[in-house]
């Protein structure tokens, strides 16, 4: 038995007591290690010890060592980055088995979180100043980035989903002040954060031309476009503002492009690269 249990450690070094003492026992009984293994994945403890780590078809993906080794190598990404293995394996609880699944090997699960860090770190004093003055919140750098991170280590981050707080200090940024439930509502919309840059900056562009139009034709400063009906028209693609727009465009006898001039088409176009 002490011979089988050194064997066993020695061929799956740094696995769980649980799983070594499985693997001895079925070793044990067959004679043979392929058999051991071959019958320790078919037991039912083992869906247990390695969630995740069978397919539909219920072939193991990653063999042991690999899938201990894949798990360290998630967690040491994030020591990277400055956060504790405690919190890593908190945030990494509900998620690790879909990273599993996906087969999400351990350099692209690390150009994820370098994203998500790149995004945090262009703006991390407007997301602090949105935190404080909408939640009344003095967050750190880390604070802000696991608030970033945590709902997106899985597939959000393939998709570029970032979070409210991210959208409203990518507006301060720009020199607008949004509320938490506007950010909400643009977050919901699915843009990036690449595109609510340019959202914002956009607006910070036309806003005070179509403000100008409209104080021509004697509209009174509380009727006239903010960010809002701005917003509504290049995201949500509202027929009203989109409306109200292109009739003071037309009137200067111009297009409404927000970044590249092209014409609208009549859709709402990923980038926000026209309406």
């Amino acid at each position: 038995m002490e011979e089988l249990l050194r064997k066993a450690r020695a061929l799956y070094p740094g696995l769980p007591d649980a799983f070594i003492n499985l693997f001895v026992s079925k070793w044990e009984d067959t004679g043979d290690a392929q058999q051991a293994i071959a019958q320790t994945r078919e037991d039912s403890a083992y869906d247990t010890l390695f969630p995740g780590n069978k397919n539909e078809r219920g072939q193991v993906r990653y063999d042991e060592v690999t899938y201990f080794a894949l798990n360290d190598s998630y967690i040491g990404t994030l020591a990277e980055y400055g956060i504790p293995r405690g919190t890593s394996l908190n945030i990494l609880q509900d998620r690790f088995v879909s990273l599993l699944e996906n087969e999400v090997s351990a350099n692209e699960f690390q150009q994820r979180v370098a994203a998500v860090y790149r995004g945090i770190q262009q703006n991390i004093p407007q997301v602090q100043d949105f935190y404080a003055t909408n939640f009344g919140l003095d967050l750190d750098e880390q604070s802000i980035f696991l608030g970033a991170l945590d709902p997106a280590v899985g597939e959000d981050i393939v998709s570029g989903k970032i979070t409210a707080a991210q959208i409203g200090g990518e507006a301060t940024r720009a020199g607008f002040t949004i509320s938490f439930e506007e950010a909400e509502r643009i977050q919901r919309s699915g843009l990036t954060q690449t595109e609510a840059r340019r959202l914002f900056a956009t607006a910070g562009e036309q806003l005070p031309q179509l403000q100008e139009l409209q104080a021509q034709r004697g509209v009174q400063q509380e009727q006239r476009i903010g960010l809002t009906e701005f917003t509504e028209a290049a995201v949500f693609q509202s027929p009203e503002e989109l409306g109200q727009i292109r009739r003071l465009q037309e009137e200067q006898a111009s297009e409404f492009a927000p970044t590249t001039g092209a014409a609208r088409t009549g859709r709402r176009v990923s980038g926000l690269t026209e309406l």
